[in-house]
């Protein structure tokens, strides 16, 4: 038996699929990751826990289940992108700098008015949480790096083969990339002293980055093909399936996006990224959301944190559609989309003598719909059609409908969605071997045929959600000044 191994390093956990030739997933496991928080914004990794997560992985499969690894053909990666990691030989690697790290405010406000050009160039408004900006940030506390690799995935690949590289996805999210030439851009590292010559090389995901190491302790077999692979939103955009204009999708993990393939290069709203896609001459445009599966989690820490998941679900049945006229704006860690706010913050309104434990769960699941609503309205042009649900969050059968409640749309969710941007990354091993043509003959044999659970959408509640959407909206502007 011939397989390729796969990872994707998400933000609470690192995942791992051994893949067969005929898509079938026969291996799966994950470790979990620990998040540095402090009170200045700090949201920080340490990439050592990647690789030991993934060894721990490997391991399982090589000595508790005896595959051989000579049997493993390929590697490919996916990982949280808009990270700043550095690397400097000999010594300990210090904590990544995390994308919902907010401590580079003020360089991405001075990177702005610097080069107020630059979103026409990256295709994207530079953030705090942008790469450049925290390289700046970096810069000033004396922290120059030898060199430095922007997704948690990329660090991965640098422990398995020694080489220094990331994607064109990861790339386009850094504020350093051409959109159109996939290429660093040598006028905006002069303009702000960037050395080419610590950025990583930039590789389409499709391309090989190098081979395992013999030396190495992963457990692969030496010179072992490790494919680049892509950032998290490439590989989700290919789970779901979306390579062609017209196609769109949601993911909801810790942090989520609503994405769309595109041919265009420039950005159309404010907070809205341009990405290369993993096919080439092609395009993501994203809307990243920072409050989703993390305000699950919060809902459930806070109103049930004895409760299994089935009884916190039951719980929240209780309460009617419309959480008995509450309403919760999500923001509790700042947001990205569809406001643009680090310092933005959660509020319940509508509280009653009647609201219930169960109401206050509730409303928190439909603020984030709504939130997905207000993205979706923004970035998916097409107003009829289903939407495709993928990501961890896919698995609350509850949120799922009530996400077809608010948007008024048929959510269809594919069998094991929580997987489906490791397998979507598959996809660059698939083609490096030769086991497809290319990523259209990948979708239709390995994504397009997977079982769906439906939810389709209630319209007797649809007056009750219209007026929570409603009240959602004016929330954020006739708060945020207090």
């Amino acid at each position: 038996m011939e397989y390729i191994a796969v990872f994707d390093v998400g933000t609470s956990a690192i995942k791992g699929l051994l893949m067969q030739k005929d898509g079938c997933v026969f291996e799966e496991r994950s470790a979990a990751i620990h998040t540095y928080k402090g009170k200045h914004g700090e949201k920080e990794q340490n990439p050592e826990e990647w690789w030991t997560g993934m060894k721990s992985i490997t391991r399982g499969w090589f000595e508790e289940k005896n595959i051989p690894p000579e049997s493993v053909k390929a590697v490919t990666f996916s990982g949280q992108m808009e990270n700043v990691i550095l690397i400097r030989e000999g010594e300990n690697t210090e904590r990544a700098i995390l994308y919902s790290d907010m401590r580079a405010e003020e360089e991405s406000s001075w990177i702005q008015k610097q080069r107020p050009d630059l979103p026409d160039i990256t295709a994207n408004a530079v953030s705090a949480s942008t790469p450049l900006a925290k390289l700046l940030w970096l810069n000033k506390r004396e922290k120059k790096p030898a060199a430095v690799v922007f997704s948690a995935k990329d660090y991965l690949i640098y422990k398995l083969t020694g080489v220094i590289t990331t994607d064109s996805v990861t790339g386009a999210t850094t504020g350093m990339m051409d959109i159109q030439t996939r290429t660093w851009h040598p006028g905006i590292l002069e303009s702000f002293g960037i050395d080419y010559f610590t950025l990583p090389a930039l590789l389409s995901p499709n391309d090989l980055a190098g081979n395992v190491l013999p030396s190495g302790n992963s457990g692969f077999h030496g010179n072992t093909p490790v494919l680049c692979g892509a950032g998290d939103a490439g590989a989700s955009t290919m789970g779901a399936g979306a390579i062609h204009d017209g196609d769109s999708y949601f993911y909801i993990g810790t942090t989520g996006w609503a994405a769309a393939p595109t041919k265009s290069h420039s950005p159309k709203t404010a907070g809205v990224f341009t990405l290369a896609h993993v096919i080439h001459n092609m395009n993501i445009s994203i809307a990243p959301l920072l409050n989703a599966g993390n305000v699950y989690e919060w809902t459930k820490n806070t109103f049930m944190p004895e409760s299994s998941y089935e009884t916190f679900e039951n719980t929240i049945s209780q309460s009617k559609p419309g959480a008995g006229g509450l309403v919760f704006l999500p923001y509790i860690h700042g947001e990205r989309f569809p406001v643009q706010d680090s310092n933005a913050k959660g509020i319940y309104f509508g509280i009653q003598a009647h609201t219930s434990q169960a109401d206050f769960m509730r409303a928190s699941l439909e603020g984030i719909c709504y939130s997905l609503r207000h993205i979706a309205e923004t970035i998916i042009e097409a107003k009829e059609g289903k939407i495709i649900l993928i990501g961890g969050g896919a698995k609350s059968k509850s949120w799922c409908q009530i996400l077809a409640d608010i948007t008024n749309k048929t959510v269809s969710v594919p069998e094991n969605s929580e997987y489906l941007p490791a397998v979507g990354i598959a996809s660059t091993a698939f083609l490096y071997l030769g086991w497809v043509k290319d990523a259209g003959q990948f979708v239709d044999s390995y994504i397009s045929c997977l079982p769906k659970n439906i939810y389709r959408p209630n319209q007797k509640i649809r007056s009750v959600y219209e007026k929570g959407y409603k009240q959602y909206v004016k929330l954020y502007p006739s708060t945020k000044e207090i």
